[in-house]
């Protein structure tokens, strides 16, 4: 049985990648196909929608991997890869589908600054700031995700 949370993200899905939350539900999260393995750094960023990777035309399972922050923040970016494949094919590489629903996800974070409002929400929620006299904190956000309303809003 899938929460309200659950339930959301795989509309959400399922609006940027018509039909592909079948492929993500149950144990179907855990196959090879939505898995990558990066360091700790870049995992942390791939899942924070800062880095994602780009298809090279005409270069199976090779990317540019990229990102919108500062070069600075992420250094060595942006870079081209082509993922490891084991010679008999026992992993599957992860779906360019997925790479691509990510892709998009990310550029729609950075491109409507939604990822940095959605950011700020979730720092203060957890208590990563304390209430700012000048104003800034949104405390009837803050009160109504911890008064449940969070659930009730994503789905």
């Amino acid at each position: 049985m899938h929460d309200k949370a659950d339930l959301a993200t795989l509309d959400i899905l399922n609006m940027f990648g018509n039909g592909v939350s079948h492929l993500v539900e149950g144990s179907d999260i855990d196959r090879p196909r939505n898995a990558i393995t990066l360091t700790f750094g870049f995992h942390r960023r791939f899942g924070h929608f800062d880095v994602f990777f780009e298809p090279v035309p005409g270069q199976e399972h090779t990317y540019g991997i990229k990102s919108f922050l500062e070069p600075f923040l992420i250094p060595g970016l942006p870079v081209q890869r082509k993922l490891f494949l084991a010679e008999n094919r026992a992993i599957d590489p992860p779906l360019p589908r997925f790479l691509a629903l990510h892709r998009a996800i990310a550029h729609i974070l950075y491109l409507s600054a939604a990822g940095e409002y959605i950011d700020k929400i979730l720092k203060d929620w957890e208590g990563g700031t304390e209430i700012q006299v000048d104003g800034s904190t949104e405390l009837g956000r803050l009160v109504s995700l911890r008064l449940g309303w969070w659930e009730e809003a994503v789905h």
